[in-house]
Formats: structure tokens, sequence, C-alpha cells
């Protein structure tokens, strides 16, 4: 029986790409995401491509809706066996300009987020005693960012509270993790930049060969996702990040 995953943010970015990498892996995908096109449009190239997907719309911070991105994915699929928490959102404002909502929404999505989708795959997942949990952070998260204040800050969160979940989780047999992708070349990671500006980011690393690519982040997941890392919780996994 193939294995399904429910994954937020799964429209766009590197989520776009671990979906359809999962996909071609053989599992059975959730895309989920605000943009409802385009979670329709990547499950459908996954089902074009003779692969498992089907699209849900979610507002990650309502936890309404986050329910009921469970219970389709679970109508659909009977259970489900992983989420990546990868929904997320970026603004370069210096902080004297930031206004009270940025924070907020920011926070929202990027913490909130994570929060109310973990539980609730956590709430499906322990009856089962297993599970897998995954979330993106940022080395943003540990090294902080100016004019990103609020989402470093929503990021060092992120690594926290996968920290503190795994040891809570880790009796009903659940991993927590999260990875770090380091400068990727997508939309939100350009946000703020010239083209030029962007290739010269600080964290990207010296003597490595730039950005990070984003097979290497769909082979980690994939990795974090098989029988290999089944007592792996609690990690922190950086891609090309200098600090």
């Amino acid at each position: 029986m193939a294995k399904t995953i429910v994954i937020t943010g799964g429209a766009g970015g590197i989520c776009s790409d671990i979906s359809r990498g999962l996909a071609a892996d053989g599992l059975n995908v959730v895309v989920a995401d605000f943009a409802k096109d385009g979670a329709e449009k990547v499950a459908a190239e996954i089902r074009d491509s003779k692969g498992s997907a089907i699209a849900v719309q979610v507002d990650v911070g309502d936890p309404k809706s986050v329910a009921s991105m469970m219970d389709q994915a679970i109508a659909k699929y009977g259970q489900v066996d992983s989420i990546f928490c990868g929904a997320g959102v970026m603004d370069r404002v210096a902080i004297i300009d930031m206004p009270e909502a940025m924070w907020d929404r920011l926070m929202r999505i990027n913490m909130k987020g994570v929060f109310l989708c973990a539980q609730a795959a956590a709430r499906h997942m322990i009856p089962r005693n297993e599970g897998r949990i995954l979330s993106i952070a940022s080395g943003r998260g540990v090294a902080g960012q100016a004019r990103s204040a609020h989402y470093a800050a929503s990021k060092a969160g992120v690594i926290a509270f996968t920290k503190s979940l795994a040891m809570e989780l880790a009796p009903n047999n659940i991993t927590v993790n999260c990875v770090c992708p380091g400068a990727t070349d997508t939309p939100m990671s350009r946000i703020g930049f010239t083209d030029d500006a962007f290739k010269k980011r600080e964290e990207i690393p010296p003597l490595m060969d730039g950005l990070t690519h984003k097979f290497e982040i769909v082979g980690l997941v994939r990795y974090m996702l098989s029988d290999a890392a089944k007592y792996i919780t609690g990690q922190t996994y950086f891609l090309r990040t200098a600090k």
C-alpha cells in the first residue's frame, strides 16, 4: 500500500519540486496550498505523469481549514503517514518600518501554521503509533537576518518547536525534524534582491557550487521519510548554509 504525504505550500517554490519528486517515488501526495489553482496545477502534472495526487486548498493559520485538509486527505487515501509543513511567506522590511500587521501575518503562517499542521497530523498519527513530521526552517533562524527579523524569528521558532515536539512524540514512534534549504532560487528567496545581489548573498558558502539545488532538498526529504531515518528525530538539517 502506497504511503501518503501532505505537503503544505505544495504548489510553489521548493515544495512543488518535493511534491513531484515524492509522487515519482510512488507516494500519494496531497498538494495543499492557499493558492487553489496552483495546487490543482501541480496535482494535475503529477497525475499526468502517472502519479497519485489531489489538490486541497488550505489556510494553514486557520485550525478549521487545517482540519478539513486532513479530513480530505484521509477520505481519499485512508490515512496520512507523513506531513511536510512547507507553507511560508517572507518580507524584507527594516524593523523600524515594519507594520505590526506584517509581523502578525508572517507569524500566523510561518509559525502558527507549523503548529496547527503538526498538531492535526499528530492527532491522526498517535493512535496509529507511527508517522513523520517534517518542516522547513532556515539558517536565518540561527544566524539572524537584517530586514527580515520576523522571518528569522519564525524560523528559530520552528527549530525549537521541532526539538520539543520530537521529545513529546517519541513514545508514539513519530519522528519530527526540519530542513534548512539555504539560499535557493525561488521567487520568495529573491524578494528584495536584484539578480546580481541575489547571486552574492552572504549565506552562500565559499568554495561550494553556489545556490542549493532543488534536487538536493528533495533528496534529503526522501531520506528523512525512508526506513533508514526511522530513528532520527529532533534534528535540523542545513544545506549549503554558511552559519
